[in-house]
C-alpha cells in the first residue's frame, strides 16, 4: 500500500467548486494586486492569532524577512536562532545584515530557553524562536528572557497557523511573527504565500511600505518612485488571498483531522519511536508528525521498502551549511536529534487504513 509523505491534489468537490469560484469572482473585479480579498484575508488573519494588524505577503521567507526588517534588525546586529530549522530562518536574519548565533534545542526539537541566554552579549538584539512542525516553543521563558536582556523576540512560526498554548495562538507572543502558507503547510495556499502579524502600528506601517519596493505606493494613486527604504516587491497575488479565504474556511476540519492521525500514532506506534510530546492546554498545529528513533536510517529504509513515504526534515543543521560555519554554534542535542529524526505521513487524506498500514510496518520492524 502507497502513503505519500504529502497528497496536494484537491480531491474533495466541494472545495475544489469554492476554490474555482474565488478565482472566478477575481477575475470579475480584475484586481489581481492587492485586492479586497487581500484585505480580507489579513482581517481574518488578524482576528483568528489575536493581533492588531496582519499584512499578506508573497512567501513565508517574506514574512519572516519583513519582520525582522521592520523591528531593525540590522548590521552589527546578533540573532539567537536554532539550527535545527529550515535555513530561511538564518537567510533572513542575514539577508538584514545581522548575524545569526545557533544555540541548542530541547528533546522537543524546539530552541532551548537555557541555552539563549548562556549566549546573549551586547550585541544581542533579537529571538527568533522557530515553532517546530507547529509545537509551541516555551514563549513564556523566552519573552521572560527577553524582557530581563531588552532583546526582541520575533516568532518563526511558518510551519505553526492554529498552534497555541496559555490561551494565546503561535504569531502573538511577540513584536511580530512570519507565517508561511505554503501548500504543505496546516493552512495550505496554492502556490507560495505568506503573513506578518503585529500589534505595533509602527511596525505594521514599516512592512506595508517594505513589501511594496520601499515606496508610498498606493494602488489607489499614482504609481511613484518615492522610495524610503531600500526594499523588493514582497506584495500577495489576490489570487493567492482569495485561494486562502476559502483555505481558512476548512483550518479547523483539517486540523481536527491532523490530530486525530497524531492521537492514534500516540497511542499505537512501538515504545521504541519517540514522540514530540505537547504540553499541558498546548494546541499542536501539527504541519509534520516527527519521530525519534536510534535506528532511523534502517527503519526509513524499511518503511520506503513498504511504499510509506518519509522525510529528513533540516539536514544538515543550518550552522553547519556552508556560507554559516562561521558563526557561533553550540548545538550538541541538535546535532543528536537530527542524526534520529524522521517525518512520517500525517495528513489529511491519509486513510485509516494507511495509517494502521505505518503503525503495523513500525511493529513489524521493531519487532524484528
Amino acid at each position: 500500500m502507497r502513503v505519500p509523505i504529502f497528497d496536494l491534489r484537491v480531491t474533495d468537490p466541494e472545495i475544489r467548486r469554492e476554490l474555482l469560484d474565488s478565482i472566478e469572482k477575481v477575475f470579475d473585479h480584475g484586481r489581481l494586486f492587492l485586492g479586497p480579498e487581500v484585505e480580507e484575508f489579513e482581517h481574518q488573519v488578524a482576528q483568528f492569532i489575536g493581533t492588531k494588524y496582519a499584512i499578506g505577503v508573497s512567501s513565508g521567507s517574506s514574512a519572516l524577512y519583513l519582520a525582522l526588517r521592520a523591528v531593525g534588525i540590522g548590521p552589527g546586529d546578533e540573532v539567537i536562532t536554532t539550527p535545527l530549522t529550515w535555513i530561511i530562518s538564518s537567510n533572513a536574519i542575514s539577508a538584514c545584515g545581522a548575524t545569526p548565533v545557533f544555540v541548542d534545542v530541547r528533546d522537543d526539537f524546539n530552541i532551548d530557553p537555557v541555552a539563549i541566554e548562556s549566549e546573549i552579549t551586547s550585541r544581542t538584539k533579537a529571538i527568533v524562536p522557530v515553532h517546530y512542525a507547529g509545537h509551541l516553543c516555551d514563549m513564556e521563558a523566552i519573552q521572560e528572557i527577553a524582557e530581563r536582556n531588552n532583546i526582541l523576540v520575533i516568532e518563526d512560526a511558518a510551519q505553526a497557523f492554529g498552534a497555541g498554548r496559555y490561551r494565546q495562538r503561535a504569531g502573538s507572543f511577540s513584536v511580530a511573527a512570519g507565517f508561511s502558507m505554503n501548500p504543505m503547510k496546516v493552512l495550505g495556499g496554492y502556490g507560495e504565500a505568506g503573513v506578518v502579524v503585529t500589534s505595533e502600528e509602527e511596525v505594521f506601517k514599516k512592512i506595508k511600505q517594505l513589501r511594496h519596493a520601499g515606496t508610498t505606493s498606493d494602488p489607489k494613486k499614482v504609481i511613484t518612485n518615492d522610495c524610503r527604504e531600500v526594499a523588493l516587491n514582497h506584495k500577495m497575488d489576490t489570487i493567492n488571498a482569495a485561494l486562502l479565504l476559502v483555505a481558512l474556511r476548512h483550518l479547523s476540519s483539517r486540523m481536527e483531522c491532523r490530530e486525530m492521525i497524531a492521537r492514534r500514532y500516540n497511542s499505537r506506534l512501538p515504545k521504541e519511536i519517540k514522540r514530540q510530546e505537547s504540553v499541558g492546554d498546548e494546541v499542536h498545529a501539527r504541519y509534520v508528525y516527527p519521530i525519534i528513533t536510534e535506528n532511523r536510517n534502517e527503519f526509513r529504509r524499511f518503511l520506503e521498502s513498504q511504499e510509506i513515504e518519509t522525510k529528513i526534515m533540516h539536514e544538515p543543521l543550518v550552522c553547519d551549511a556552508p556560507v554559516y560555519k562561521g558563526c557561533r554554534a553550540v548545538t550538541p542535542r541538535a546535532r543528536n536529534i537530527l542524526a534520529e529524526s524522521l517525518i512520517i505521513p500525517s495528513h489529511e487524506k491519509l486513510t485509516t487504513d494507511q495509517i494502521d498500514f505505518v503503525v503495523d510496518a513500525a511493529a513489524s520492524f521493531f519487532k524484528n
